[in-house]
């Protein structure tokens, strides 16, 4: 819970996360954003993979899982007018999975859901009233903290849920500043909406035996439609030159006069979400996989205002190689490589233009020692948006790290 805070603010540098709820977080822990964003079919005993909660069911008895990790960025910004580069770093997420019998598993865990950040200056000028600057800037976002259960109804077959609480805060501000004049007051509105409540997801996975060596795996999750409550608190006010000073000592006089206060309770409508996957491993050393989501937020409102939001969809494709998992030497022969890309037509559409979004993934997973705890690597490259229509065009590079740490719980020892 100590956590909570640090991830409410985490933040990206997009005028696009202005619209909406934000700017949406990549899918997956850092093994399925090496392979593009796939998991939905992906069921492996040794990594925790909360994008089809069904997956919990393959752990091992006895076992436990914990994921910890973070993520840098760099974003290079581009318009027709000028260009901007900016880097940080976050924490990313943190989760934990372990069996409760064997047909029964569990796993817990938090991590961003949407992200904002930004800061627009629009300069203009006035014959009478001369420079006029006006200043658009947004921060913080929504996290999830997740319970995730999956139950494997006979060989092949896993069924499971996610109970996902959705909380954080959005500020979007905007002001009216004159930079060449020192007595001039400035107006800025202060816009905050606070976000609690639950959403469910379901999940289903198949698997297949194609022979001794090979499986195909099917998998699908469901998000219903569902309505998020909300608090949206609004100030207005004018700020004029000075400081506070004292008439006498009772009386202060304050630069800042509220023009209005206000606040309304409301809903956030996150639509019906669909996803499908499919999976292929061979010999415990090749596996491929895809995903496609379908979510259409064109109706969506929030606080009953209208966004510029359509019907979106994304399709993610990977590749894991391991070329000997059991090699008693060489440790090269244990690494996992990994590589995939995806393609996204999001949520956003701006005069006339739906954005897009793509790009390509690589990473290793590194194994520590004898152990299955690996030490994880992700890098993204991706490009969103364009620069048609005036609009604004981001190429952007994710470099991701996490541990993976496998240990055995209850277990009795014995000597001889």
């Amino acid at each position: 819970m100590l956590i909570s805070p640090v991830l409410a603010q985490t933040n990206t540098d997009s005028p696009y996360s202005r619209f909406g709820i934000g700017t949406i977080s990549p899918p997956g822990f850092d093994r399925n954003r090496a392979m593009g964003g796939v998991g939905l079919a992906l069921r492996d005993s040794n990594y925790i993979n909360y994008l089809n909660p069904a997956s919990y069911s393959s752990q091992v008895t006895s076992s436990f899982l914990f994921d910890f990790g973070i993520t840098g960025h760099y974003t290079y910004t581009e318009s027709s007018r000028m260009n901007e580069s900016y880097y940080g770093a976050n924490f990313d997420h943190l989760a934990l999975s372990f069996p409760i019998t064997k047909w029964w598993a569990a796993s817990v865990g938090i991590r961003p859901f949407s992200k904002v950040g930004y800061s627009i200056i629009v300069e203009d000028y006035d014959e009478d009233i001369g420079f006029i600057d006006y200043v658009y800037s947004g921060n913080g976002g929504l996290s999830q903290l997740f319970l995730g259960t999956a139950v494997e109804i006979f060989d092949g077959l896993s069924i499971g849920a996610n109970f996902k609480y959705l909380f954080g805060s959005i500020d979007l501000n905007r002001s009216v500043d004159f930079p060449r004049e020192d007595f001039f007051s400035h107006t800025d509105v202060e816009s905050r909406t606070i976000v609690n409540d639950f959403l469910i997801e379901l999940g289903l996975q198949y698997t297949q035996r194609l022979g001794e060596k090979s499986n195909l795996t099917l998998g699908v999750i469901f998000d219903n439609k569902s309505r998020i409550s909300a608090e949206n608190r609004v100030v207005k006010r004018n700020a004029f030159p000075g400081s506070a000073n004292n008439i006498n000592d009772s009386t202060q006089i304050s630069p800042l006069f509220i023009l209005e206060e206000y606040s309304t309770k409301g809903n956030i409508v996150i639509p019906f979400n669909i996803g499908v996957g499919l999976s292929y491993r061979f010999n415990d050393k090749f596996l491929i996989g895809i995903d496609y989501y379908q979510q259409d937020w064109t109706n969506t409102t929030f606080f009953a205002s209208d966004e510029p939001l359509t019907n979106s969809n994304h399709t993610h494709g990977g590749v894991e190689y391991v070329p000997d998992s059991r090699a008693l030497r060489g440790y090269h022969k244990r690494i996992a490589y990994r590589a995939g890309g995806y393609f996204e037509n999001s949520y956003l559409q701006l005069q006339d233009e739906q954005l897009k979004d793509y790009g390509i993934s690589f990473g290793v997973g590194l194994p520590l020692r004898n152990t299955r705890s690996t030490f994880n690597v992700a890098f993204n490259a991706g490009r969103r948006g364009t620069l048609e229509n005036n609009l604004i065009r981001e190429n952007y590079m994710f470099l991701s790290f996490s541990v993976t740490l496998y240990d055995f719980w209850f277990m009795k020892r014995k000597y001889d």
